[in-house]
Parts: C-alpha cells; sequence; structure tokens
C-alpha cells in the first residue's frame, strides 16, 4: 500500500502533441477531468487538488509550456513532434533528469488521471504513488458517456467494482437502439457484409511496436478476415478522410467493397451486418452486444490493452458523486467524510455534451446538440 496521500494530482498525457506542430492536445481533457471532480473529491477527502498539464504560453495553470516539452523529448534525444510520442507514450523508464522533475510533481500524491500513459503509469509503480484513472468507456451507446476507471492497487479496485455498470444493462440498451434500424435505415447493408472501421492515423490505440500503424500494414489478415463475408462495407472516421487508403482496400480486398457513410449504430443493429473488423477502434467492442463478431487487426488487442490499472470497470455519472470518492480515496489510505448518499439526479448525455463527442450517437438520438458533432460528408 502506498503511503497515505497529502494532494490530489490531476493529470493525463500531458506530453502529447499536435499533429498540427508543438501545441498541446490533452490540457482540455484533464482540465475537465479536474474541474468535473475536484469538487466530489474535496467533499469527500478535502485534500488539496493540483492540476499538472501543458498549455503553450503558461496559461490555464500550466505546469509546462512549450520549451519544456521540447527539452523532455530532447532528453530522449527525440523531436518533439507527434512522430516521436508513441517512442516516449510507452516508455518503460525517464532519463534522469525527467524523473527527478516528475518526482517533484508528482511526490506524496494520488494522481487521478484522464487516459494516464504508461510513461505516468510506469514511473508511478518505480515511486510507490497510487492511482485512479478515468478513461472514455469503448461502449458509447448508452443514455451518456461511460467512464472506464481502473485503479494501481487491489484494494482501490475492489472499492471499485460495486459502481460497475451491469452487462445486461448494455446488453438491454443494444436491444433498445436496436430496433432503430426499423423506421430509420434508409441504407441497409447486403445480407454477410463486414464493416471496415478506419481509425485517425495518430492515436495511442493504433501504436504497434512504438510507432504508428495502419490497416494497409495488416492487408493480408484484413484479407482472411475478409474472405468470409459477401460485402465489405468501408467507413472512414469522420474527421480524417484517407483517400490513399481507400483506394489500396478497394483493389485489395476480395469480391464487393464499397465506402459507406451510413451511421455506424444502424449498420451494426442490423441483421445484415455479421461483422466489424478494425486496427483497434471501440467499434469492434460494441459489436459484441449488438451480437456481432469483433475482428482486431493488431495481434493480442483487446478493449484493456490501454487499461492502465489492474481491472477497467465502466462506471456511470456515479463518479460525480462523493460517496463514490469516499470509496476509492478510503481505500487509497485517505481519511475521508462520513457518506452522505448526495448524488446528482441522472441527466442524459452530460459527458457527451461537456466533452462535445458523441461518435454517431446524435445521428440517431436528437436528445443532444448536433451543430458541433462530427457530420457524414
Amino acid at each position: 500500500m502506498s503511503a497515505q496521500p497529502e494532494r490530489i494530482v490531476f493529470t493525463g498525457d500531458f506530453l502529447r502533441p499536435s499533429v498540427g506542430g508543438l501545441r498541446p492536445t490533452q490540457h482540455e481533457n484533464i482540465d475537465w477531468l479536474a474541474k468535473v471532480l475536484q469538487m466530489p473529491v474535496g467533499m469527500a477527502s478535502g485534500l488539496p487538488c493540483e492540476t499538472v498539464h501543458w498549455d503553450n504560453n503558461w496559461v490555464n495553470g500550466a505546469r509546462f509550456e512549450a520549451s519544456a516539452i521540447e527539452a523532455i523529448y530532447g532528453t530522449f534525444w527525440r523531436r518533439a513532434d507527434i512522430h516521436a510520442w508513441p517512442y516516449i507514450f510507452d516508455a518503460p523508464t525517464l532519463p534522469a533528469a525527467v524523473e527527478d522533475m516528475f518526482t517533484r510533481l508528482f511526490a506524496g500524491s494520488l494522481v487521478i488521471g484522464f487516459e494516464l500513459p504508461p510513461y505516468l503509469v510506469n514511473f508511478c509503480a518505480r515511486h510507490d504513488i497510487a492511482f485512479i484513472d478515468c478513461s472514455l468507456s469503448p461502449v458509447r451507446f448508452m443514455d451518456d458517456l461511460l467512464l472506464q476507471v481502473s485503479a494501481s492497487s487491489s484494494d482501490i479496485t475492489a472499492a471499485l467494482r460495486p459502481y460497475r455498470v451491469a452487462e445486461d444493462l448494455i446488453r438491454l440498451q443494444a436491444g433498445v437502439l436496436s430496433s432503430s434500424v426499423a423506421k430509420a435505415n434508409p441504407h441497409p447493408p447486403r445480407p454477410n457484409s463486414l464493416l471496415l472501421i478506419l481509425q485517425t492515423r495518430f492515436d495511442k490505440v493504433v501504436i504497434e511496436n512504438r510507432r504508428f500503424t495502419t490497416v494497409l500494414d495488416h492487408l493480408d489478415q484484413l484479407r482472411d478476415i475478409a474472405a468470409n463475408y459477401g460485402t465489405v462495407l468501408i467507413k472512414e472516421h469522420p474527421l480524417e478522410s484517407q483517400s490513399e487508403v481507400l483506394s489500396v482496400l478497394r483493389n485489395a480486398l476480395p469480391g464487393s467493397s464499397h465506402v459507406t457513410k451510413e451511421n455506424f449504430y444502424r449498420l451494426v443493429a442490423h441483421d445484415n451486418l455479421r461483422g466489424v473488423v478494425a486496427l483497434s477502434s471501440s467499434c469492434v467492442a460494441e459489436a459484441g452486444y449488438f451480437g456481432k463478431t469483433g475482428h482486431y487487426l493488431i495481434p493480442g488487442f483487446t478493449p484493456d490493452s490501454f487499461t492502465p490499472g489492474i481491472e477497467g470497470v465502466n462506471v456511470d455519472d456515479a463518479i460525480l458523486s462523493p460517496d463514490f470518492w469516499r470509496d476509492l480515496l478510503g481505500a487509497a489510505g485517505c481519511t475521508v467524510s462520513d457518506k452522505d448518499g448526495l448524488r446528482l439526479p441522472a441527466k442524459p448525455n452530460r459527458f457527451r455534451q461537456q466533452l462535445r463527442s458523441a461518435w454517431g450517437y446524435n445521428q440517431i438520438d436528437t436528445d443532444i446538440p448536433i451543430s458541433w458533432a462530427p457530420k457524414p460528408k
């Protein structure tokens, strides 16, 4: 068991730069997590809360700016850009200067992270620093986004398990969602179709052997999978067109294949769609709840491949209640206040609206604004 924490530090993958240059990408996510959890965490423990993230020009309480990030990458003998990030992301150890810097930032704390990267998880393990990670669950079709919470210790994990959203409840929601295809499916898939999901090129879930991989790196495996289906539907990521990849795929895949812009949930809920394949997309995990066969192209990938803690637990907005944090922080050795049963009334799409992330759910549920969500082209 780690020593009793003296403070809470909210953080995440603050070393991840933008595709467009030396700009931060995770500062808003980290700041969101800190702001949404500071109140219930404070009510539960009274511990002081800090935030560690990178934002240029030292705005928004940043602990790093561009020159500091550039210096950290330099200690790895890497240029600070998105192509070097996979090497840093998976780092089992840190250069001495960076290790010392992180020690000053995190010593004596309990870390609450947004999608904690392996370099921070490994650092926490070396220094016996407890952490609780909050990542977006791959199940994204419930009334609101779920968070997958995991922790560094078995005691915290045991305290977390009672808050798990039941698998049967998720299955029930998939059943209700499937009914939407009865009256709102203008372009149904052909019988025995396979849906190929293309992903963005620069994401942690497409890191393989400390570099970015693409579906073209796994073309032979994809052909073998596709041979068991009559039709292959190819769906691009709504934020990133990949015309060159599409051209190769349409020439390389056997049988009939074509590009679709239909909503993922309308497709996966239809009886004619029988399988979903991707490098590592959450769509593959979701497909199982709709009775479809899921195929990952990255060898050995599972939905838990990037779970930082011992066990990922899907939780709903119970994470906003002080009692949730009394249980978890108490298990981490913190002194906590008495339980009070306080919980906000349930509100559909609370997290979707705050995070401006819907993954196509907005196209089948009109209870949320659609102006900010990606639309099919």
